[in-house]
């Protein structure tokens, strides 16, 4: 990988931390190990409160939706008109690849690589990252038709994509079940099985949970038809185990000083429900 200039340090992620696309990437750099000597997290406060940049002394925050990763050039440094990388996948990529060749400071970060190290591997981390992400774009009818954070009242609509999402985590919870995965390495103090896909995974659910009130990995234990009218057992036991693994995780951890959890006047919002939407 080459830039077309040598980079300043640190580099810049501008990030609201409690929102869900900031919050994977956060939750990378702490799983990584990635110091802030490396990657500093710009916390922006949100656009109700201006949408700058908390500490004054960073430069203002770049266009376009957040995060933003930002690697300052060497002649500008201290500026944001550097290469700007856009979305939480590319951002999380991008970094996987600078540690695996081991450059721009980043050798003594390059812990083993959580996109897969085999085809195997790479395969079978993007089949569940692919599912993780669906659930995270089918989420936001269900909360825009379905809470008062939403622009608009339809709860037949967000009851309908909730099936969506559940489809989605139903299918990884077969494979999981098929696989036998041992969610207990997952657990703080055991390393090297962490991947992408578990991230943006375990950052949807605890999205789901911890702001709009809903915990995705309860089923109702009951049989009941999926989106095409297939009769199914709504139960998820290995998605359940994984969540509880997970969390356990230093990375996991909302830290409050760091802005990783929601501020009051959007939970107000976000935990009220209309009725028939869930």
């Amino acid at each position: 990988m080459s830039l077309p200039f040598t980079p300043a340090f640190p580099w810049l992620l501008y990030a609201y931390p409690w929102m869900p696309f900031p919050r994977r990437v956060i939750i990378y750099l702490r799983e990584k190990r990635i110091p802030s000597s490396l990657v500093t997290v710009v916390r922006v406060s949100t656009p109700q409160d201006e949408d700058q940049a908390v500490d004054s002394s960073y430069p203002p925050r770049p266009t376009g939706s957040l995060p933003i990763l930002v690697v300052p050039s060497a002649e500008e440094n201290g500026s944001a008109s550097g290469l700007q990388i856009r979305q939480s996948m590319a951002i999380m990529h991008f970094l996987e690849e600078v540690c695996e060749k081991r450059v721009y400071g980043f050798g003594d970060a390059a812990l083993r690589s959580l996109a897969g190290t085999t085809l195997v591997q790479r395969v079978e981390i993007n089949e569940v990252l692919s599912l993780a992400e669906q659930c995270t774009g089918d989420w936001n009818p269900v909360r825009t038709f379905g809470t008062k954070a939403g622009t608009m009242s339809y709860p037949a609509g967000s009851k309908e994509m909730l099936r969506w999402v559940r489809r989605s985590l139903m299918t990884i919870e077969k494979w999981w079940q098929a696989a036998e995965r041992d969610m207990s390495l997952l657990r703080q103090g055991v390393d090297g099985h962490v991947t992408l896909a578990d991230i943006v995974l375990y950052q949807f659910l605890e999205f789901t949970r911890d702001c709009y009130g809903v915990d995705m990995t309860l089923g109702s234990g009951e049989k009941v038809r999926d989106v095409y009218g297939r009769e199914v057992v709504e139960t998820f036991p290995k998605l359940r185990e994984f969540f509880e693994a997970f969390g356990t995780r230093e990375s996991a951890r909302r830290i409050v000083d760091e802005g990783d959890v929601p501020p009051e006047w959007a939970l107000k919002n976000m935990l009220v429900w209309a009725d028939g939407a869930l």
